[in-house]
């Protein structure tokens, strides 16, 4: 069970938050067309879903490691070398995701100071914002991740 969700985890929350996307934006478009009319929760929707949708996404391609990696000149190097571009690569990836928790949780706190409710789906804007960190977190888990399954591997190959 651990291993199905170690390994669907992200492609099952990006599915269904596009499907909420396709399906917001094609309710839109039948409103506006068809009846004239629209829903005022729908864009918000869309674009809340979309957004989530991107993070996970690329949480999913850290953790099966691809994202795009300029690796032609790498793998002319000695092995050693080679690891230590690829582990530098990482860490200066990780000291981003950090950066980006320690600020998108600041940032989440002071939205707990003041109330800011989405015009359309009426819900504070705290809550929507408290995924980022979440997300950046899962992303910090997953390479974190990468590199547990190399150490297991008796670092064979490289963390690619």
């Amino acid at each position: 069970m651990l291993a199905k969700l170690d390994r669907y985890f992200e492609e099952v929350l990006c599915t269904l938050f596009l499907s909420v996307v396709v399906g917001s934006v094609l309710m839109q478009v039948i409103l506006r067309f068809f009846l004239s009319t629209a829903a005022v929760w729908a864009e918000e929707t869309a674009v809340y879903g979309m957004i989530f949708a991107v993070y996970l996404g690329a949480t999913m391609a850290v953790r099966d490691r691809a994202h795009i990696r300029i690796t032609l000149l790498v793998s002319r190097l000695p092995r050693p070398l080679q690891i230590c571009c690829v582990v530098l690569a990482d860490a200066l990836w990780v000291g981003f995701v950090i950066f980006m928790i320690v600020q998108t949780s600041r940032y989440t706190q002071l939205l707990f100071k003041v109330t800011y409710q989405t015009p359309g789906l009426g819900i504070e804007q705290r809550w929507i914002q408290m995924f980022i960190p979440l997300l950046f977190g899962l992303m910090l888990f997953r390479i974190v991740q990468v590199y547990w399954r190399w150490r297991a591997d008796a670092f064979r190959g490289l963390p690619l």
